[in-house]
């Protein structure tokens, strides 16, 4: 096979300049004289053997031809050529490499094949573990003994979980517990503070703002519109000019994120790796001036789009505005951040510096970084708000600036003031409503309610009945309410509000009961002694009336007697005899016959057998249930305490109805106090941490004289000695 030669040829080079004032015509000469390219290049490549012939005998068969020894890729292990010398004789160590082995327990081999690269060997730690190592692991096992010390012994004593401390609190707890459940200790918190505390940071920020006289009913139309607006939001859709801009800023936002980004990205890392700072440092400026390029692209748009323009004169500004100073504040707030994070790893590296030992203790570093944040927060509160308050006047936002100004101020002069004042005033937890009935109506407290005002009327009852008891809907007119029960309060604020609670309920229920049991059942209901003697029917219950509040009689309420039961009746018998007279007879059997029947069911069953039963039994059940509740009136005095008592042991043992505390524990509060905080917690809990704490130490100690004496004696078996170790006799020695 022939192979054409074809010889290289060159081509010569234009240079298409266009530059505007420089002298383009000196340079496109000379590089059209010196430089040139090849117009044509030919590589020639030598024939594949799957086409070259060569003369063989016919009677042997050619070898066939796999790919995969075309090409052998080559061997590169070499740890036994390097571990042994021309001679076949192991390698013996350098001194570089004898300190090596000292130091770390290490030695490295240069690579070969690869300049460069090294072979790195790790002898056995029962032979040599370095002296560095050695000292690593000593300040390991120290950290490892003081961590049981520093942190586990003391957690044992004060924490907040399984301790001495947390076992007097509970112990405290648990006589608490005990001692509100049988007298009731005092229960106060300071409500809604950090609502009031915001209420009256609202009021300061605008405090100074004042309108002037000829602008004060604008404002208050303008008030009065912004309110209405409001209320239209949950009934529906308004016209809101904000929210016709959000799809015009959400275009523009994608519209200008586009085109300019990675090439300004790569100039401002460029620009900013020649001042020779930081990788992180060079990453947040880089991040602050990519975002401020973005923003003035979004805001040269936003103030030059035409439909923007259209809502009205200033929405653009406004809208940039709001950005700048969101966008300021959020800045301020992690540069604070970050000068956190870097006062604790400054801090984080002067405790290793500082303490070798207890900085690998990591509960205790991590102890140390907390009260150091902490601190920091506490003395650095204020440098957000000020940073941004100075970046917000440095970019021109008067209005911003103003109010980060005002509540600045609030914070630091009047919100300390008013948090020490509100919390002295502590309201109780809860109160308690005893509500006792009043016996006469000529004693109930009449009301009259007109436009959010109250008074007290004279109680007026008159014995004719009126349409008018429902209250009016009219605010034009006055509303009369009828107060028919007398309403005592009690608090958890003063100690044995328990026991208060107590006479209190003990008097109310037994006011109650001797009013139901002694006036509305023996004198007021249908099977009372009133209605047993009574003739005619009476109304014992009054409404009032919306008119001119008087009391009515409820004609509701209306009470047969036994008279009116019997009239009834035979009324009723009557009736049914006259409506069977007046039909006419269509029947199969006959009005004769069927008269009869009519006679016997009404005469008979119906008056014969009800009047026996009303005159017989209902006397009975009158004298019956009268009696009895007249009985349990009398002696309410006696057993009303007795139930109260009753109810209250119900409460300290099985669940508390009088619990002054939503979140607290209702069921069982004794067995709670005894067993679990007084019993587990109290008594248990301070045994198991001073055993624990006496298991902790003395294993600590173990662990210190064995991490002190053990390291040192195999040091001193093996640093001192200067001896040439091969490869073999190194690994030979960790059998010694």
């Amino acid at each position: 096979m022939e192979i054409e030669v074809i010889e290289p040829q060159r081509a010569p080079l234009n240079f298409p300049v266009d530059l505007d004032g420089a002298p383009v015509e000196v340079a496109e000469v000379v590089a059209e004289r010196v430089l040139y390219h090849w117009d044509e290049f030919p590589i020639v490549l030598p024939p594949p053997l799957t086409v070259i012939t060569t003369e063989s005998d016919g009677n042997k068969k050619s070898k066939p031809l796999v790919v995969r020894d075309l090409f052998v890729a080559p061997t590169f292990e070499e740890l036994n050529i390097v571990s042994l010398d021309a001679k076949g004789d192991p390698q013996p160590l350098t001194k570089k490499q004898q300190q090596s082995v000292k130091e770390n327990g290490t030695f490295e081999v240069e690579s070969m094949n690869f300049p460069g690269q090294v072979h790195k060997w790790q002898l056995s730690q029962l032979l040599q573990k370095g002296v560095h190592n050695i000292h690593d692991t000593l300040l390991q096992d120290i950290a490892l003994s003081v961590h049981l010390i520093v942190v586990t012994a003391r957690n044992r004593l004060i924490s907040d979980f399984f301790s001495v401390s947390q076992s007097v609190r509970a112990f405290i707890h648990g006589l608490a517990i005990l001692l509100d459940a049988f007298i009731g200790i005092p229960s106060l918190s300071a409500k809604n503070l950090d609502i009031r505390i915001q209420e009256e940071r609202s009021k300061y920020l605008v405090a100074e703002l004042t309108v002037r006289p000829n602008f004060e009913d604008d404002i208050d139309n303008l008030c009065q519109f912004v309110k209405h607006q409001i209320r239209k939001t949950n009934r529906g859709k308004i016209f809101i000019i904000i929210r016709k801009t959000l799809p015009i800023i959400a275009s523009i936002l994608e519209k200008e994120s586009r085109g300019w980004f990675l090439p300004f990205r790569e100039k401002v890392i460029a620009d900013l790796k020649n001042k020779k700072i930081s990788e992180e440092e060079l990453e947040r400026l880089a991040n602050i001036l990519i975002l401020d390029e973005y923003l003035r692209r979004v805001f040269a748009a936003i103030l030059s789009h035409p439909q923007i323009q259209e809502l009205g004169p200033g929405i653009g500004s406004l809208l940039i505005e709001q950005a700048q100073a969101v966008i300021l504040m959020h800045r301020a707030v992690e540069n604070m951040h970050r000068r956190l994070k870097e006062t604790l790893s400054q801090l984080k590296r002067c405790l290793q510096d500082l303490y070798p030992v207890l900085s690998r203790v990591k509960p205790w570093v991590q102890e140390k970084l907390k009260l150091a944040e902490e601190d920091f927060i506490l003395d650095h509160r204020w440098d957000a708000h000020e940073e941004a308050l100075a970046l917000c006047r440095q970019n021109h936002l008067e209005q911003t600036s103003y109010f980060l100004q005002r509540d600045l101020s609030f914070m630091r002069e009047r919100e300390p003031v008013l948090k020490q004042e509100l919390s002295r005033v502590r309201n109780p937890n809860r109160s308690f409503h005893w509500r006792t009935q009043i016996w006469s109506p000529h004693h109930w407290n009449v009301r009259k309610v007109f436009q959010g005002e109250a008074e007290i009327v004279p109680t007026v009852i008159s014995r004719t009945s009126s349409s008018l008891a429902q209250p009016r809907s009219d605010p034009n007119q006055p509303v009369y309410l009828v107060e028919k029960q007398r309403m005592h309060t009690t608090t958890t604020r003063i100690p044995f509000w328990r026991w208060i609670n107590y006479c209190y309920r003990t008097y109310s229920w037994m006011w109650n009961a001797m009013f139901i049991f002694g006036i509305i059942i023996p004198w007021c209901s249908p099977v009372s002694l009133r209605a047993l003697f009574c003739i005619r029917p009476f109304i014992p219950d009054l409404e009032i009336n919306q008119i001119d509040g008087t009391l009515y009689p409820r004609k509701s309420s209306l009470t047969h007697t036994l008279c009116s039961r019997l009239f009834l009746l035979w009324r009723h018998i009557s009736k049914s005899r006259t409506e069977f007279e007046s039909r006419p007879d269509t029947g199969f059997i006959g009005k004769g016959f069927s008269r009869h029947l009519n006679r016997l069911w009404n005469y008979f069953i119906k008056g014969a057998l009800g009047t026996l039963l009303i005159v017989f039994f209902f006397p009975l059940i009158c004298f019956s249930v009268s009696f009895f509740s007249l009985c349990v009136a009398a002696f309410a005095a006696v057993w009303i305490p007795v139930v109260t008592l009753v109810f209250h042991l119900v409460m300290v043992f099985i669940y508390d109805f009088d619990s002054p505390g939503l979140s607290r524990n209702k069921v069982c509060m004794v067995v709670e106090a005894l067993l679990w905080h007084i019993s587990i917690q109290g008594v248990l809990q301070p045994a198991l941490c001073f055993g624990s704490g006496s298991c902790h130490l003395s294993c600590c100690i173990t662990h210190c004289i064995f991490s002190c004496h053990a390291p040192l004696l195999l040091q001193a078996h093996l640093g001192h000695s200067n001896v040439s170790l091969s490869h073999q006799e190194t690994r030979a020695c960790a059998f010694q």
